[in-house]
């Protein structure tokens, strides 16, 4: 085994949908950066197809594959929570949908003591990684590295979906990323010329990453303290043990799950938390781990009358092949898409003053492990995006191997479960309103048989989800829990800060890789700013 030693003016540790865009801006702006990841380059041809993510569900080589804690509301079930081990991260693997978040979501971190987060502080940021397809306006930009498009067509059953919505009440919303969330249409996606356009395809690419030494396949074991401060970071491959040391900063880039686990392994961050896992404490740091914040999801599924759907592609093979010719050859047709084509923002109550669930078309019904049922069907998501649970993340041991523990509490309070029981109500009110209905031979699951209150509770109880949008475990505030200042620095310690979805304070009210990719940008900013005031060159004093 050997030991080698390398140094830079940064570390990035995680190659994901933040990390990627930290290191690219960074090396953009003269500096050099060791961007390290756990996962390969993104070889995988079903990474870069659109519909090809379910493919990469529960793929290991590609795929942290976590399983979280028994959920005590949720009759003790462990809800499979996969995280791209992959350059790109889990946008490598995600459904590729691009939705920041409700303006109010980002004037509530300001509320919260995070100078400078409200909308008007990160909208700059979403404009300046965006190459809007639509074109500017006040809302969008076209310089950015990052594509978002539209889906590369309509589809029959989002139309019907709309139109039912629409009869019941909700506005056709052209644009969710724009004046208003509220109301139902086709969602943008993070595609290019029909294929994924991660951060790393954005951000690794030169002459933005021209100063980047991407290393990948490698264990970060720990974080290097010194008189506290941070010097770098160890970590091992195949060859051996490596030390790498920075000149300025390290940042973690590591995603919900592995940067408090990061942060634990060298010694940062509860007390008692590193002490019954016996790993000495470096820097007492008690919010590590804790405010993890994620949507829960409950799905209604029903047979299809008329063979349109995803599952058909799978269950017909002359079809699918048919689909994948025509993908190859044009980027076209449903290979194109990510088969989930529609939102509507709804209200659960009148009380409320923004949507607070984001009910999902999806052109498929599967079971747990996405394998397509036997027949045409597809699924009436309902997702509840404003919950009050919140959960944790803690290392189980010193073994950096080893998966942390994941703990959501779903369902914990009557607020959430009466929010849960609403979104499918309406869910089921879409599927019962034309045109929508014409399209529905059966509800499947859970069955009209479920119509009560306990009913439908209880179906959330035995088949709701994680919606695998989990942030919040290295939040950013004021308070004492909080683990970064609103300048992303780790509280107590010089020369680390933490940039990713982790930071977190609330969750945003939408699918969370958009505003992690923003989070990417601010992030690199304020370290660009940062280092130009402290090497700028005093003035002599006359």
């Amino acid at each position: 085994m050997t030991t080698t030693e390398q140094e830079y003016d940064f570390i990035v540790v995680g190659a994901g949908s933040a990390g990627c865009v930290v290191a690219g801006r960074l090396s953009e702006a003269g500096h050099s950066v060791l961007l390290l990841e756990a996962g390969g380059k993104a070889m995988n041809p079903w990474i870069h197809i659109p519909l090809g993510y379910a493919r990469l569900y529960a793929n290991a080589s590609l795929n942290w594959c976590y399983q979280s804690e028994p959920e005590p509301h949720l009759h003790g079930r462990s809800l499979f929570q996969p995280r791209g081990k992959v350059l790109g991260g889990s946008g490598s693997i995600n459904g590729m949908i691009f939705i920041r978040g409700q303006q109010e979501d980002f004037n509530q971190w300001a509320a919260l003591g995070c100078e400078g987060w409200d909308f008007d502080g990160v909208l700059p940021f979403f404009k300046k990684l965006e190459n809007q397809q639509r074109g500017a306006d006040p809302y969008h930009a076209t310089e950015g590295p990052l594509t978002v498009s539209d889906l590369p067509s309509t589809y029959e059953l989002g139309d019907a979906f709309h139109a039912a919505s629409y009869n019941l009440g909700s506005p056709y919303n052209y644009d969710f990323n724009g004046e208003s969330q509220l109301g139902t249409g086709y969602v943008q996606v993070n595609t290019k010329n029909g294929r994924r356009w991660s951060t790393a395809d954005a951000y690794l690419r030169k002459p933005m990453a021209k100063n980047i030494s991407v290393v990948t396949r490698v264990m970060v074991d720990k974080i290097s303290v010194t008189e506290g401060k941070v010097v770098g970071v160890h970590y091992s491959d195949k060859q051996g043990q490596h030390i790498a040391r920075a000149r300025k900063e390290t940042i973690i880039s590591a995603g919900t799950f592995n940067s408090p686990k990061l942060l634990e392994l060298s010694g940062i961050g509860d007390t008692p938390v590193l002490e019954r896992n016996g790993v000495p404490l470096v820097h007492h740091l008690p919010g590590v781990g804790n405010n993890l914040r994620d949507h829960f999801g409950i799905g209604l599924e029903f047979k299809c009358n008329k063979p349109i759907t995803v599952n058909d592609l799978y269950n017909n093979p002359l079809r699918g092949a048919l689909a994948m010719l025509r993908y190859l050859l044009f980027r076209t047709g449903p290979m194109a898409s990510n088969g989930n084509y529609s939102n509507t923002f709804i209200k659960t109550s009148e009380a409320i003053d923004r949507p607070d669930m984001m009910i999902t078309f999806m052109s498929w019904c599967t079971g747990e492990d996405l394998s397509p049922r036997p027949f045409s069907g597809f699924t009436i998501l309902s997702e509840h995006i404003r919950p009050d649970a919140r959960g944790s993340v803690h290392i189980r041991s010193r073994d950096p191997k080893e998966q942390p523990a994941i703990q959501f509490n779903f369902l914990a309070t009557e607020a959430d479960q009466q929010a849960a029981i609403a979104g499918l109500r309406h869910a089921r009110k879409i599927s019962q309103t034309e045109p929508m209905r014409d399209y529905i031979s059966e509800e499947i699951v859970p069955g009209l048989d479920h119509q009560t209150d306990a009913q439908l509770l209880e179906h959330c109880r035995s088949k709701g989800l994680s919606l695998l949008h989990c942030v919040g475990t290295c939040k950013m505030g004021i308070d004492d829990l909080a683990v970064v200042d609103p300048r992303l620095r780790v509280r107590g310690l010089e020369g680390l800060r933490v940039i990713d979805a982790s930071i977190m304070p609330t969750i945003v009210s939408a699918n969370t890789n958009a505003a992690s990719i923003m989070i990417g940008e601010k992030g690199a900013q304020m370290l660009i700013d940062d280092w130009q005031t402290i090497e700028r060159p005093k003035r002599s004093v006359v």
